[in-house]
Formats: structure tokens, C-alpha cells, sequence
């Protein structure tokens, strides 16, 4: 009997597998179809076909669409936060932002820091689940936009000269508005179909040292005022 159980639990581990794998897959799919045609653009029979899986299985994963691009964003999510862990620099920060979106280094800037800096995009434009305000997708991305931006804060609060925070306690807040604005400007821009020749890796050299240049007027400031 326990031969059997063990084997019973064996079998079950085996389709386990196979479904986690699947999912995988369809996930996979979904994020390379969503980079090139947007959510729009994305259907289950198209994710099944990009999958090689019968598109009964992607329904078995997915109920809707909707919910497979709340999956995927979460996913992304998760590899985002993995990525931006820990305390970083403008500098790198703002390469990998801004310089990655030419898609030169794929070791720079994954697909999945690509799918969210497009979610942005869909959500202002109110492309994400096609429902506007009631969308599912759209609110999931919005929940992790705010923790991505909180993330940020920390992050740059922990890089920052700790006379300058303590003086100005919103510098790391103001520099990651900015920061984004930089790289959510580029992304719209090397998405257009204005398509200049542009060296990213120098514009995000440039925008780093302007704000790191903020960072040492507020540094000065502060050493002013002491």
C-alpha cells in the first residue's frame, strides 16, 4: 500500500510538473505576443499557436485574457522586483532604464521590464482590458506601478548622502519622479514612429548626471545651511 501511495504521490508530482511547465509556456508566449502587438493585439488562439499548446489548455490556465495579462504582469513583477533589489545608483539605474530600451543588451533589459514599461503605456491610454476604469488588468498593473514606485523611493533613499536626506527627506521621492519621467518619455519616443539614431546608452549618461547634478546642489545646500 505504501509502494502504491508513494507511487500515487509520484504520478501526481509528474502531471504537476507538466502543468507548471505549461503554464510557463503560455506565459512565455503571451509576453513575446504582447511586446510585438500589444495587449490589443494578444489573443488566446494567438498565445496557443506561439505556445505549440492546444488552446483548450490555455483556457484550462487561463479562464480569460484578462486574467493570463494579470498573471503575466505579476510574473513580471516578480522579476522586476528580483532585478531591483537592494540599494542602486542613478547612474545604473537610469542605464538600465533608459539605455536598455534600445534592446541591444538583452542582459540590460529583460522582456519583462519591457512588458511593464508598455503596460504604462496601455494603462494611460486605457488599453488594458479594453473596460476602462473596471478593467482587471489595468488595476493589477496600477497596484504594482505604486509598489514599484515605493521600491524606487527605498532604493535611492539608501544611495543618496545621508546629509542630503536628512536635509530634504523627499530628494529620493523627487529624483525617482524624474527618473521615471525619463524613462517613460524614452520608451514613448523609441516606440513612435519618429525613428531617429539615437545612442541611448549616452542619453541615459546624460540624465544621470543631471540628476546627479540635482543631488550635489541639494548636497551643497545642505552643507550651506549647517
Amino acid at each position: 500500500m505504501k509502494r502504491g501511495t508513494r507511487q500515487g504521490n509520484g504520478t501526481k508530482g509528474t502531471r504537476q510538473a507538466r502543468s507548471d511547465r505549461s503554464r510557463e509556456q503560455i506565459l512565455r508566449a503571451a509576453l513575446d505576443l504582447a511586446l510585438e502587438h500589444g495587449y490589443q493585439g494578444t489573443t488566446m488562439a494567438a498565445v496557443s499557436t506561439e505556445s505549440g499548446l492546444p488552446v483548450g489548455s490555455v483556457y484550462w490556465h487561463f479562464k480569460s485574457k484578462e486574467q493570463l495579462f494579470v498573471a503575466l504582469l505579476e510574473h513580471c513583477y516578480e522579476v522586476w522586483t528580483r532585478i531591483h533589489s537592494g540599494p542602486d545608483g542613478l547612474r545604473r539605474k537610469l542605464s538600465r532604464g533608459i539605455a536598455g530600451l534600445s534592446g541591444a543588451d538583452p542582459e540590460q533589459y529583460t522582456k519583462e521590464e519591457a512588458l511593464l514599461k508598455a503596460a504604462a503605456v496601455w494603462a494611460l491610454s486605457r488599453q488594458l482590458g479594453g473596460l476602462g476604469e473596471d478593467s482587471e488588468v489595468r488595476a493589477a498593473y496600477l497596484r504594482m506601478r505604486e509598489e514599484m514606485f515605493k521600491v524606487d523611493v527605498q532604493r535611492l533613499t539608501e544611495s543618496i548622502p545621508a546629509e542630503v536626506a536628512e536635509r530634504f527627506p523627499d530628494m529620493a521621492t523627487k529624483l525617482t519622479v524624474l527618473s521615471l519621467a525619463f524613462t517613460d518619455g524614452f520608451y514613448v519616443h523609441a516606440n513612435s514612429d519618429v525613428h531617429l539614431d539615437l545612442d541611448f546608452g549616452e542619453y541615459a549618461d546624460l540624465a544621470a548626471r543631471a540628476l546627479e547634478g540635482l543631488v550635489d546642489d541639494f548636497a551643497r545646500r545642505a552643507a550651506e545651511e549647517r
